[in-house]
């Protein structure tokens, strides 16, 4: 059962999309219409059998049936639905259908629905001027076969009102169940389409954003680096070093451009720390130096008005903490201290030991190396700065550095 019921589904999907498909919206209302006359001619021709209509009538339903099945393939293979619509217009309105009114019953069968039908073809399809003739023709056409059926009522080949009653019932109860059910997949569609469209629309605004978010990030990089004269660039450097740890630690792509992103912005507490401190030459007194230590706390409260970015403030405020609980604002301890602070934290200390500072020139790659071994497991968390100093000996030239 579950076999059949897919294979049908699987039918379903193929002829759907061969009379549907990805078409002009007119080519597919024009084909539904088509679709809903071949339906309906054929119910009509099945009914005019077993209720032992004339042979006429049946030869009309027939004709019908294969009329609208051709306009259909027409349609499908041609490049513009006007062509068919227009041929199934005049033949159906002038021809198909006053032939059948006249043969199934006239006003007392059920053709009135039948004239209706081919009047609401050229509505569904008019695009061009012709339509709107075919459609006045047709109407003022149609209204004479009724008028004329009514005064001469020999014209007409009736059912009995038994038959006709119920051949209105049927055909109106499958073509209006037909009707609405097309127009609840097109609302379907529709609502799909426009959900797909609104969802493109909205990725290519986070995109947008998030180029914005970025450019904005790098901008107050530039403007935190720039007010130490001696660390120009020190943002965008431990930016991309914790990138270079995040990536052999071996975080997803997304961690990696969220520390990323930490990491640029890591500093920007300094903002609120004045010029001549930050570019003092010699040493700090213990209150300059308690004004310094209060950068990663403003720098979290800047932070933290980017709801949109929740914990992109946790590489400023945690990244002078210390593996061993040392360190400050908040003296956090081993694993307590975030994983991206942690990285950070190494970032920062390779940079600053790597740049010329006010107070010195930069280190030499072995020293740089013997304070990482050295702060392994008291300043820094071990297998981050185990790390980077696989990075450093990758590095034999020091080009890291000299990349700055």
């Amino acid at each position: 059962m579950k076999t059949v019921r897919t294979k049908l589904k699987r039918a379903y999907r193929k002829v759907y999309r061969v009379l549907i498909g990805e078409r002009d919206l007119w080519q597919q209302i024009f084909n539904i219409a088509v679709i809903i006359a071949i339906v309906g001619a054929f119910i009509s021709t099945i009914l005019s059998i077993v209720l032992g209509n004339t042979p006429m009538a049946i030869a009309a339903f027939m004709i019908t049936t294969v009329f609208a099945f051709f306009c259909l393939i027409f349609s499908i293979k041609a490049k513009d639905v006007i062509y068919a619509a227009v041929l199934f217009s005049v033949v159906a309105n002038f021809l198909l259908f006053p032939v059948m009114f006249f043969t199934s019953g006239g006003i007392r069968g059920g053709m009135p629905l039948w004239l209706l039908m081919g009047l609401v073809m050229c509505w569904v399809v008019i695009r061009h001027k012709v339509l709107y003739i075919v459609y006045g023709l047709g109407l003022a056409f149609q209204c004479a076969c009724i008028f004329y059926s009514v005064r001469h009522p020999e014209s007409v080949t009736y059912f009995n009102t038994d038959q006709a009653v119920a051949v209105d019932i049927i055909q109106s109860l499958i073509l209006v169940s037909l009707i609405f059910g097309i127009i609840i997949k097109f609302q379907n569609r529709a609502y799909e389409k426009k959900k797909k469209e609104l969802d493109n629309a909205n990725a290519i605004l986070e995109r947008a954003n998030e180029r914005i978010t970025l450019q904005s990030m790098y901008a107050l990089a530039k403007t935190i680096d720039a007010k130490d004269q001696y660390t120009n660039g020190h943002s965008m450097r431990v930016a991309k070093y914790s990138a270079m740890l995040a990536e052999r630690m071996g975080l997803s792509a997304s961690e990696i451009s969220e520390i990323t992103n930490m990491a640029l912005l890591h500093d920007i507490g300094k903002i609120g720390v004045p010029d001549q401190i930050i570019n003092k030459p010699s040493k700090l007194t213990s209150d300059e130096y308690n004004i310094i230590k209060s950068h990663p706390v403003i720098g979290y409260k800047i932070l933290s008005e980017m709801p949109e970015m929740k914990d992109i403030g946790i590489g400023a405020k945690w990244h002078h903490e210390r593996y061993d609980g040392k360190g400050y604002p908040n003296g956090l301890k081993g694993e307590e201290i975030p994983l991206a602070a942690r990285i950070i934290g190494v970032a920062d200390a390779y940079d600053a030991m790597t740049s010329n500072r006010s107070y010195r020139q930069y280190l030499p790659q072995d020293a740089v190396k013997q304070e990482l071994e050295k702060g392994r497991g008291s300043q820094f968390d071990p297998e981050v700065a185990g790390i980077m100093l696989d990075i450093i000996k990758g590095d034999p030239g020091y080009a890291l550095r000299e990349h700055q």
